[in-house]
């Protein structure tokens, strides 16, 4: 899987390249569809909000083709972040994010989940909630194939929990914590922590 870069600058910032020595920087979806057909794809596509006229245009077409599309934002928000997850956008990140950072959500999405700052999940779950913080729905259709404790654990991550907070909270190990979640994952179909957090709380998954 390839990095591609599709923004219409000069040429790649210095970041990505520290990040992905070998990236390649197109203008153009079209570019991207030449490059598929040379290599076997899909590929891991980086797009550059800030440098192109018509970004959500060419959102759509590359996840229509099956590419990973993570978007680079100058100014990265809860409305922003909204709109790229309903497009089916596997990663949402700072423009000027550290290339250690970038090499985390390329890694996260070449193995089936999804990346966004952690601040900015928190944030998102807040606005998602339909229930008050200090209530649990009781049994949720969602929740039907889940023990009790599951759903515990569940609900504590779509608060914002850590796994930390949820052992202490529960009187368990953070071991039993990361076992409860790794069923919990299984058995809704879910690759991730992210994944939980935005399915919990009603929110699109893609």
């Amino acid at each position: 899987m390839k990095n591609l870069f599709l923004s219409a600058g000069s040429g790649p910032r210095e970041r990505w390249l520290a990040a992905f020595p070998d990236l390649e920087q197109v203008n153009r979806v079209l570019e991207i569809a030449d490059i598929s057909d040379a290599e076997e794809g899909p590929h891991l596509v980086w797009v550059d909000l800030a440098a192109l006229s018509e970004p959500w245009e060419a959102i759509a077409k590359l996840v229509e083709a099956g590419h990973k599309v993570v978007v680079l934002s100058a100014t990265p928000g809860e409305a922003e972040a909204f709109s790229v997850l309903a497009r089916g956008v596997r990663g949402y990140c700072h423009r000027e994010a550290a290339p250690k950072q970038l090499q985390e959500v390329a890694e996260v999405i070449k193995n089936g989940g999804l990346w966004m700052p952690p601040a900015l999940v928190q944030r998102l779950i807040t606005v998602g909630q339909r229930v008050d913080t200090g209530k649990a729905p009781a049994s949720p259709d969602y929740f039907a194939d889940l023990t009790p404790r599951e759903e515990e654990v569940a609900l504590m991550v779509g608060r914002g929990f850590n796994n930390r907070e949820i052992a202490e909270a529960l009187s368990v190990s953070e071991r039993t914590v990361k076992a409860n979640l790794t069923a919990i994952f299984e058995k809704l179909g879910l690759r991730d922590r992210v994944q939980l957090a935005l399915y919990v709380n009603r929110l699109p998954i893609h």
